[in-house]
């Protein structure tokens, strides 16, 4: 495997940047006083060396239940999902490690001994981290973590929700405006988004794209059709 690239924030904060081939979010760091903390694991064999190296101590966060953002918290096998058949870093690889898992809901049999969340939770150790239920058209029980109440990782919850069938994207109203009056009442000024090659953004520019996006809706439809996510 190639060693696996660390992006840092700041003294606290860092992430591994997402992957394409196979699609794998990014994966937030947060170093606590006792713990690691990450919000979301990936789907990249490229980071299993790392989240395989870090202490059964470790906190994980997942902010929703699609498998490019939970992919290494279950065992898998050759020829499943992503994996080709003739993967061969093992025959049956292990889940991570990890003290706790807080997920929200939706989270199928990704994180079974989860602790499921409902409403806001805060932890103090060494840095303040607040887990965050959001309303969002991309998927049911998404989580953001916000982090000395100045970033906060929101995972694809600025997304729309997928189209099929050759559907295009789109955001339910009623969500889009839930969230953009959630991501004005936080404290956060920055903001990370998962599969962005920019990924740290000023919530005042993911705030005024949402607000565009909503601004353009059919008073007639509960839908915005959307041909491309906010990044």
């Amino acid at each position: 495997m190639s060693e696996v690239q660390i992006k840092r924030i700041d003294d606290i904060i860092s992430y591994i940047p997402c992957v394409e081939h196979p699609l794998s979010s990014d994966i937030g760091i947060i170093r606590g006083e006792k713990h690691t903390y990450l919000f979301d694991v990936g789907s990249s064999f490229a980071d299993l060396d790392f989240l395989y190296s870090l202490p059964e101590s470790t906190v994980i966060i997942v902010s929703h239940f699609h498998r490019d953002h939970t992919w290494w918290l279950t065992k898998h096998h050759p020829g499943e999902g992503e994996m080709l058949p003739d993967d061969t870093i093992s025959l049956s690889y292990r889940p991570i490690r990890a003290e706790k898992i807080y997920a929200g809901s939706h989270i199928g049999h990704y994180t079974p001994d989860a602790t499921l969340v409902t409403e806001r939770i805060t932890i103090n150790d060494g840095v303040k981290l607040d887990i965050i239920p959001l309303r969002t058209s991309h998927a049911r029980g998404s989580l953001a973590l916000m982090v000395n109440d100045d970033f906060i990782f929101l995972g694809d919850a600025t997304y729309p929700c997928l189209g099929y069938d050759k559907e295009p994207d789109y955001y339910n109203v009623q969500l889009l405006k839930d969230l953009i009056e959630q991501l004005k009442s936080l404290s956060a000024t920055r903001c990370g988004l998962s599969h962005d090659h920019r990924f740290v953004r000023p919530k005042n520019v993911v705030l005024r794209q949402l607000e565009g996006v909503y601004n353009n809706r059919d008073p007639k439809s509960p839908y915005i059709r959307f041909s491309s996510p906010i990044k």
